[in-house]
């Protein structure tokens, strides 16, 4: 497996592969990777972020989970009570999964072609322990960074309605399981209800009005500064916003063993959010796509931006059926 000193030549292929890189940008974001079957041990002193010095896993080989980490250049968090959390990767508790030794890899923050590659490395460490496992229940959320300053309620609201409107294409990238899984629903806002009442030419809504409604999940009795609120458990969780300062795309599940989904999976949704900060840019059609670029094909169709679309032989092109 190669490390991450040697992840240059990934970075290459990578780019060669998938036409979707060339729109990353260097915008913040992390991950977070769902998993069981993590041997552990915690005192009642511990934070939710599980000291490395009490995983027990082991390589097939015989190498402790910390060791392995620290070999292959990745950094774990809690090695000291008085670290703050979440500075390097941590392992951290995680009640809502399915199978003994639930838990999720939780990424510092990351950014570009290097957050991607530390990204890949951590996925394949995973899987150098066998006990470890993921089912229906694990996901593989991401989290991209705003600045509320630049991202206000107009890039909220032409994000939300992008998804709302697409969500559907979005749910067809998933396996079958995972689109009836209660932590990843579908948005509960009816954006359509709210055109059809007040006409597309009127000012956009206040976002945060939308959200926190009895209709999108929420609970009255439930503060809104708690992270886990009833309104995150949507594919697409706005509350991360309000929370935390990040967009959360909770759709996808953990398929360790196809790790460049994954990271197909960071790009695709980074672009989403670029799409909601202003971001258009052209895309050239090609003849195979992969799922994630034909997605974006039929969303483009589908939002009546074909002229963003660029055909072989330029605007007099042969007409292609998406």
């Amino acid at each position: 497996m190669e490390d991450c000193a040697s992840l240059a030549k990934w970075e290459e292929r990578l780019k060669g592969r998938y036409p979707m890189l060339r729109y990353f940008t260097p915008r913040s974001f992390g991950v977070e990777i769902e998993f069981f079957g993590l041997k552990y041990s915690v005192s009642a002193g511990d934070r939710e972020v599980i000291p490395p010095y009490k995983i027990m896993n082991r390589t097939s080989g015989g190498v402790s989970l910390p060791r392995e980490f620290q070999q292959r250049g990745i950094v774990l968090n809690g090695l000291s009570p008085t670290e703050s959390p979440y500075e390097a990767w941590s392992f951290v508790l995680d009640d809502s999964i399915k199978g003994a030794g639930g838990a999720e890899l939780v990424s510092p923050i990351l950014s570009g072609i290097k957050g991607l590659a530390q990204t890949y490395q951590a996925i394949n460490l995973l899987r150098e322990f066998p006990e470890i496992l993921v089912n229906e229940t694990c996901g593989f959320h991401v989290h991209h960074g705003v600045d509320p300053e630049k991202f206000g309620n107009r890039e909220l609201f032409q994000l939300l309605r992008i998804v709302a409107i697409f969500e559907s294409y979005i749910y067809h990238l998933l396996p079958e399981e995972r689109r009836v899984a209660d932590t990843c629903r579908p948005l509960e806002i009816d954006l359509y209800e709210w055109f059809r009442r007040n006409g597309s030419r009127r000012q956009e809504p206040l976002v945060k009005s939308l959200w926190y409604t009895p209709e999108n999940r929420d609970d009255a009795k439930t503060p809104h500064q708690r992270r886990l609120h009833p309104t995150r458990y949507h594919g697409l969780n706005l509350h991360s916003y309000w929370y935390r300062g990040t967009i959360e795309f909770r759709y996808y599940p953990s398929v360790l063993d196809q790790p460049e989904e994954l990271m197909q999976w960071i790009i695709f949704t980074q672009f989403l959010v670029e799409w909601g900060a202003g971001q258009r840019p052209e895309l050239d059609y090609v003849s195979k796509p992969n799922k994630w670029l034909n997605t974006l094909y039929k969303i483009y169709l589908g939002a009546g931006m074909m002229d963003h679309i660029r055909f072989p032989g330029g605007p007099e092109g042969k007409k292609v059926d998406l």
